[in-house]
């Protein structure tokens, strides 16, 4: 019984880590969705979130060399097309869409909580 329940609890804590992407929130004083490891908040009265950008791109790549993961072109885009709903840990940002194509208006971080994971208005920029 005590090891099943201490396997159980090993399962827990594995499903529990894959989920949770915090780390990957570059920017320390805004919010981080831990679920997709994405700083966001609000900048100058409009919402913003961290993005993907050419700084993923590279980060990707060196990750795969450490790992001798690149055998071909085919392997970096495998690694960069399944899943985009994650961040990098990477200083590269964009203003949210409102959901009609304008920036999301704000006046504190906990504004942006409902546009958390809109889309970008703006290029992913690096600062």
């Amino acid at each position: 019984m005590k090891l099943a329940i201490e396997v159980c609890f090993v399962i827990l804590a594995a499903a529990y880590a894959e989920g949770d992407w915090s780390e990957n929130c570059y920017f320390g004083s805004s919010l981080c969705n831990a679920d997709t490891g994405c700083s966001y908040g609000c900048w100058k009265n409009v919402c913003w979130s961290q993005c993907n950008g050419i700084c993923t791109i590279a980060d990707i790549i060196e990750q795969m060399k450490k790992k001798d993961e690149i055998h071909d072109g085919h392997d970096i885009i495998d690694k960069l097309t399944p899943d985009s709903s994650t961040c990098a840990k990477c200083a590269e940002w964009c203003y949210l869409d409102d959901g009609e194509g304008n920036y999301n208006p704000c006046n504190s971080n906990s504004d942006c909580d409902a546009v958390k994971l809109h889309q970008c208005v703006t290029h992913c920029a690096v600062i």
